[in-house]
């Protein structure tokens, strides 16, 4: 932004990052070294906070260390926090979002040069987020204040935040809310390059960057207390990994899942599968469940996840098929949706013939297979392991599941065949079935 090549940009990332440091007090002290005579405006959710960020830049534009990059002289007359001048003709002003921004502009009619920048953080308290006054009060100002507070159009607006709802700021900015494009540095805590960039976001530009996949921090937060993060999906997914989903919207009330410890007596075990359509990095995981069916209702036993070729899925298939009857049970068969992936894993057991494999089609879309399978679930029916390796990210995906594509599901779609099946009797679908 400094050398002009961006002019909007938009930076998503966990709290607690420094965000405020790096994009606020050092991006902006940056751009008085390269140009004293620049003109700034911040705006943050408070007053208060705006003139503390404000204060950090002038207090460390004055030190002597500073000078030594750039002699930028501050104006004695110009006390206040929140408002102060240059001797060199350029100035800062730090206000609320929601308050008034007057008498001041951002950059100057000078398009050769840099000439200041308007730098909004956290335009939201998280408090706020879920009032839908106070969120649409904030975007309003996106469209008409603060673009008409710029000296021109080509004076860079910097936002950065944490996502707080679907329709935060940075939500209404990537669908489009002020009509231009913004340049986005996405950083969730857990970077998963193979992710894909949500398909609504018609507005935002991915920023690339070579960050290896894992904690983006591992020093603040390690995979285990990524883990622990997990607990609250709704924050999880909206401040931290930058996915907000609605959570009124959820389609599984979490209190209705029962979790076990140890394993009753079953009248008969079952495994489902869902496969992925293909296994490159921006594509979902293959997952294989056993279930078992008992007198209080369905117990997920074990499951097996990953991204497989064709071969190595038939081989781990086959292996999850021997283990579990190295393990005392005796599936009456694996069903497997009948696409994609799932169609030859079909096709290639099949011809093996020791494995009574089924095909199903889903012809319901995941929105109506979710209602059908809801009061099953909050009428404490489904069971699922609480200490198993891979709970916490069962239990994440069931929390953010709205049949409607946020997140993975490729956990919850054959809890929902398991349902289908063994609670509410549903076998419709069916296209083959091989006997032992």
């Amino acid at each position: 932004m400094l050398a002009g090549e961006i002019t909007r940009l938009l930076i998503t990332l966990p709290p607690g990052y420094t965000k405020t440091e790096m994009a606020v007090v050092n991006f902006i002290a940056r751009g008085f070294a390269i140009n004293p005579a620049a003109r700034f405006i911040h705006a943050t959710f408070s007053d208060d906070l705006a003139r503390e960020n404000s204060d950090k830049i002038k207090s460390l534009i004055e030190l002597p260390e500073f000078s030594e990059i750039q002699r930028v002289t501050i104006r004695s007359d110009t006390s206040a926090k929140d408002r102060w001048k240059t001797n060199e003709g350029g100035g800062m002003l730090a206000k609320a979002a929601g308050g008034p921004i007057t008498g001041f502009r951002a950059g100057y009619m000078d398009k050769a040069v840099f000439t200041g920048a308007l730098v909004v953080d956290d335009p939201l308290k998280p408090d706020d987020a879920f009032s839908p006054a106070k969120r649409a009060a904030v975007n309003k100002r996106a469209t008409n204040t603060f673009r008409s507070r710029l000296a021109h159009e080509g004076v860079p607006i910097v936002v950065i935040m944490q996502r707080l709802h679907g329709d935060d700021f940075a939500g209404h900015l990537l669908k489009g809310g002020t009509g231009e494009v913004w340049d986005h540095l996405d950083l969730p805590v857990l970077i998963d390059r193979s992710a894909e960039y949500p398909k609504e976001w018609t507005h935002g530009r991915p920023v690339p960057h070579d960050l290896p996949d894992g904690p983006l921090w591992p020093e603040k937060h390690s995979e285990a207390e990524i883990e622990v993060l997990k607990a609250d999906a709704y924050t999880f997914a909206s401040q931290y990994m930058q996915r907000p989903v609605g959570i009124e919207g959820a389609l599984f009330n979490m209190d209705g899942f029962e979790w076990w410890s140890e394993l009753p007596e079953f009248e008969w075990t079952c495994m489902f599968a869902d496969t992925a359509m293909k296994t490159g990095e921006r594509n979902d995981y293959s997952v294989i469940q056993l279930w078992g069916k008992a007198a209080r209702g369905i117990y997920l036993i074990d499951q097996v996840r990953g991204k497989w070729e064709a071969p190595e899925l038939e081989r781990t298939a086959l292996a999850f098929w021997a283990k579990a009857k190295a393990g005392g049970y005796h599936p009456r068969g694996l069903r497997v949706e009948d696409k994609a992936s799932g169609t030859g894993l079909i096709q290639s057991i099949r011809r093996q013939g020791n494995i009574p494999i089924t095909g199903i089609k889903r012809e319901r879309d995941k929105f109506t297979r979710g209602l059908d399978a809801s009061p099953w679930i909050a009428s404490g029916q489904v069971f699922l392991p609480a200490n198993a390796q891979w709970t916490p990210a069962l239990r994440h995906e069931l929390q953010i599941f709205d049949g409607l594509g946020a997140g993975h599901d490729d956990q919850v779609d054959p809890l929902m065949d398991a349902i289908n099946e063994m609670l509410d009797g549903r076998k419709v679908g069916y296209t083959y079935s091989i006997a032992l």
